[in-house]
């Protein structure tokens, strides 16, 4: 861990000011597909449930993240309600159809049916509303036989996250030491900005915490681990078409994160910074 580097991207996320660093998660690959599913079905709940349920099949990709919810899109619209749970479940089921889902196809079948045979979605359409964010990623958790800390349980809960932020203007009150789904592209941000060269997710879970303490305490206010991994997982992405040029990466983190909506002056040093060891 290297409390120097820690510090630096600190600073350059709280340059970029607590709007700048929401922005990021509407650039997120899933975030117009919620927004799409929203307009397209009366039906709060039951789009809800559906992004989470889609989630937990985000991994081992024929493709990528934009293609996988590009796919999911198509295949849920090809629907015209969505008012039961039984029409969550058919809509899943063709999406375990799509190419973007080749790989591991018949684990994702059974994932899913593990989490109809809990009877997770009927407890979701029930209870979520009263419930805590933590319960509700319990239930997941439980609904699918593995612990919070998995990948795709954390990174479903923060698409149940961006799902509240589109309907009501505000994240869901998550507590502030929840995981994030710590995949390649955290990993190889970790690296290249410096903060730690430990490939351990543990550790590298761990110094992104303090990377959002640092923020969070320049701002003046808490910033989600879920909001500092928008930004980390898109950066990863533009990072790893370009490694190892550096000059060539850079450019290319600016570009993106101009099209976010950052000015020059904001963009410029957080893209230095999460290049800083390249």
């Amino acid at each position: 861990m290297n409390h120097d580097r820690i510090d630096s991207v600190a600073t350059a996320l709280a340059g970029i000011g607590y709007d700048g660093i929401v922005a990021f998660d509407r650039a997120e690959p899933e975030f117009g597909t919620i927004e799409k599913l929203f307009e397209e079905f009366d039906s709060d709940d039951y789009v809800q449930l559906l992004v989470v349920l889609a989630t937990t099949q985000d991994y081992q990709l024929n493709g990528d993240a934009q293609r996988f919810w590009n796919e999911f899109e198509q295949t849920a619209l090809t629907y015209d309600t969505l008012t039961s749970k039984q029409t969550v479940r058919e809509i899943l089921g063709d999406f375990m159809d799509a190419d973007v889902n080749a790989r591991l196809n018949q684990q994702k079948r059974d994932r899913l049916l593990c989490l109809f045979e809990s009877d997770f979605d009927e407890w979701f359409l029930d209870n979520h509303q009263q419930a805590t964010p933590e319960v509700v990623w319990k239930e997941l958790a439980d609904g699918l036989n593995t612990d919070m800390t998995a990948k795709t349980v954390a990174l479903s809960m923060k698409v149940y996250d961006n799902a509240h932020l589109i309907q009501h203007g505000e994240y869901r009150e998550f507590p502030p030491d929840i995981p994030i789904p710590c995949d390649l592209q955290v990993k190889r941000v970790s690296r290249t900005s410096g903060v730690t060269t430990d490939d351990d997710t543990e550790r590298v879970l761990q110094v992104w915490n303090e990377v959002m303490d640092a923020t969070s305490e320049q701002l003046g206010r808490h910033v989600s681990i879920f909001r500092i991994d928008s930004i980390v997982w898109q950066a990863g992405q533009i990072i790893g078409e370009h490694e190892p040029d550096a000059r060539a990466a850079r450019n290319a983190l600016v570009e993106h994160f101009e099209d976010v909506g950052l000015a020059n002056n904001e963009a410029s040093p957080l893209a230095r910074e999460l290049t800083a060891e390249m």
